[in-house]
Protein backbone atom coordinates (compact mmCIF):
# COMPACT_ATOMS: atom_id res chain seq x y z
CA UNK A 1 0.00 0.00 0.00
CA UNK A 2 3.20 2.20 -0.55
CA UNK A 3 1.56 4.00 -3.88
CA UNK A 4 -1.00 6.39 -3.55
CA UNK A 5 -4.22 5.37 -5.77
CA UNK A 6 -4.69 7.63 -8.99
CA UNK A 7 -8.18 8.76 -8.49
CA UNK A 8 -8.15 12.47 -9.82
CA UNK A 9 -11.06 13.37 -11.97
CA UNK A 10 -12.62 10.23 -11.28
CA UNK A 11 -16.99 10.59 -10.35
CA UNK A 12 -17.21 9.89 -6.33
CA UNK A 13 -18.31 6.01 -6.37
CA UNK A 14 -15.65 5.02 -8.71
CA UNK A 15 -12.70 6.89 -7.09
CA UNK A 16 -14.28 5.69 -3.85
CA UNK A 17 -14.01 2.01 -4.99
CA UNK A 18 -9.93 2.46 -6.57
CA UNK A 19 -9.33 3.78 -2.72
CA UNK A 20 -11.28 0.41 -1.36
CA UNK A 21 -9.35 -1.74 -3.77
CA UNK A 22 -6.18 0.28 -2.96
CA UNK A 23 -7.23 -1.10 0.90
CA UNK A 24 -7.53 2.60 2.00
CA UNK A 25 -10.37 3.48 4.39
CA UNK A 26 -11.38 7.20 3.35
CA UNK A 27 -13.03 10.59 5.26
CA UNK A 28 -15.08 12.35 2.10
CA UNK A 29 -14.05 16.32 2.34
CA UNK A 30 -16.35 18.33 -0.39
CA UNK A 31 -15.04 21.61 -1.62
CA UNK A 32 -17.64 24.03 -2.86
CA UNK A 33 -18.26 27.87 -3.73
CA UNK A 34 -20.09 30.16 -1.37
CA UNK A 35 -22.80 30.11 -4.65
CA UNK A 36 -23.07 26.71 -5.68
CA UNK A 37 -26.69 25.78 -6.23
CA UNK A 38 -25.87 22.40 -8.28
CA UNK A 39 -24.51 19.36 -6.65
CA UNK A 40 -24.82 16.94 -9.50
CA UNK A 41 -21.61 14.60 -10.49
CA UNK A 42 -19.77 14.80 -7.73
CA UNK A 43 -15.59 14.43 -8.58
CA UNK A 44 -12.65 13.16 -6.73
CA UNK A 45 -9.66 15.87 -7.04
CA UNK A 46 -7.23 15.43 -4.38
CA UNK A 47 -6.06 12.34 -2.18
CA UNK A 48 -4.15 12.82 1.18
CA UNK A 49 -2.94 9.60 3.17
CA UNK A 50 -3.15 10.41 6.45
CA UNK A 51 -2.15 6.93 8.17
CA UNK A 52 -1.67 3.93 7.28
CA UNK A 53 -4.53 2.79 5.57
CA UNK A 54 -6.57 5.96 5.93
CA UNK A 55 -6.87 8.70 3.33
CA UNK A 56 -9.24 11.76 2.82
CA UNK A 57 -10.64 12.28 -0.67
CA UNK A 58 -11.47 15.80 -1.45
CA UNK A 59 -14.77 16.10 -4.09
CA UNK A 60 -16.15 18.92 -5.66
CA UNK A 61 -19.31 19.10 -7.87
CA UNK A 62 -19.41 19.81 -11.86
CA UNK A 63 -21.16 22.67 -12.76
CA UNK A 64 -21.99 22.22 -16.46
CA UNK A 65 -24.05 25.14 -16.94
CA UNK A 66 -21.19 27.82 -16.36
CA UNK A 67 -18.14 28.89 -18.37
CA UNK A 68 -14.77 29.30 -17.57
CA UNK A 69 -12.32 32.21 -18.08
Amino acid sequence: MDELPDIIGYPLDEALNICKMSGYNVEIRIARPVKAIDEEKPRAVRFNKVSKNKGVVTVVFEDIGRGGG
